[in-house]
């Protein structure tokens, strides 16, 4: 694999929560730019396909191509948009931090910067059974150079296919980038790629992260697992996010402790840890 033009992920994520109903069939609807996932009339997630319309901190945080309100099969709610500590979290999303491009370096995370951001451009029904639905998501990581218009420098198709299984929500993501000019270099940094901001009651008090290598929020940040799991409250009992990996060795995890934001969970998926 030439890691300059092209870059692959497999990465998961679970939810548990009450049991689901009986099997029903899946449904997709747009309106306003939100693509919305359903089934047997049941919202579970949605997919920004258009800039927000109406972003928290004005036009500069107009993002897309993220997953939210990402739902377990009860109906709550797992991910956080634009809470007001980073109006740049999205949810469940994965842009790069950093990226060189020509010699220079942008910042495609802060999309308030005006360097660089990860948009959507496209979603398409892929080839699924009625049970697990499938959807093509093309989405371009663009830079903007000082008097230029926006640039694509990378161009991505995430294969994204859904399933309910008894009490859990599973989504399975395919993703495949490819450098659409000059080749792009993603710059090693402590955050970076696929990352899941959950729900704002969740904190220190009442919410469990565990590893797997059993590490936990105030020792896993750095180090390497294959999946990650949060567990906390919910209407009528608990719920749990679970993230897998399925890189051939395992990524390292960025993750807030206690003292971060009181705990709320952060997780992400870190490829470029430490080496670009």
């Amino acid at each position: 694999m030439n890691w300059q033009t092209m870059f692959r992920v497999a990465a998961g994520v679970i939810l548990f929560g009450a049991a689901a109903k009986a099997e029903k069939p899946w449904t997709t609807t747009e309106e306003s730019g939100r693509i919305e996932i359903a089934r047997g009339g049941t919202p579970l997630f949605a997919w920004q396909r258009s800039p927000l319309s109406s972003p928290k901190g004005g036009g500069k945080f107009a993002g897309s191509a993220f997953i939210h309100p990402l739902r377990t099969p009860s109906g709550f709610v797992c991910t956080a948009l634009q809470p007001d500590d980073h109006k740049h979290h999205f949810g469940l999303w994965w842009p790069w931090k950093f990226i060189e491009v020509d010699g220079a370096t942008y910042n495609t995370w802060e999309i308030q910067q005006g360097q660089g951001a990860h948009y959507a451009r496209e979603a398409r029904p892929a080839a699924g059974t009625p049970d697990r639905p499938s959807w093509e998501l093309l989405n371009e990581t663009v830079i903007r150079k000082p008097g230029a218009e926006p640039l694509p420098v990378i161009r991505e198709t995430t294969l994204l296919a859904a399933k309910v299984d008894g009490d859990a929500l599973v989504l399975d993501f395919s993703i495949a980038q490819k450098a659409s000019g000059a080749p792009v270099k993603i710059i090693n940094h402590h955050y970076s790629g696929f990352t899941w901001r959950g729900p704002l009651t969740w904190n220190k008090d009442n919410s469990v992260m565990t590893t797997s290598a059993g590490k936990n929020r105030e020792n896993a940040n750095g180090t390497a697992a294959r999946w990650v799991v949060v567990s906390g409250p919910a209407p009528g009992g608990h719920a749990s996010v679970l993230m897998m990996s399925a890189a051939e060795t395992p990524d390292h995890v960025r993750v807030w402790n206690a003292s971060a934001m009181n705990g709320n969970p952060f997780v992400n998926f870190n490829p470029v840890l430490e080496t670009p």
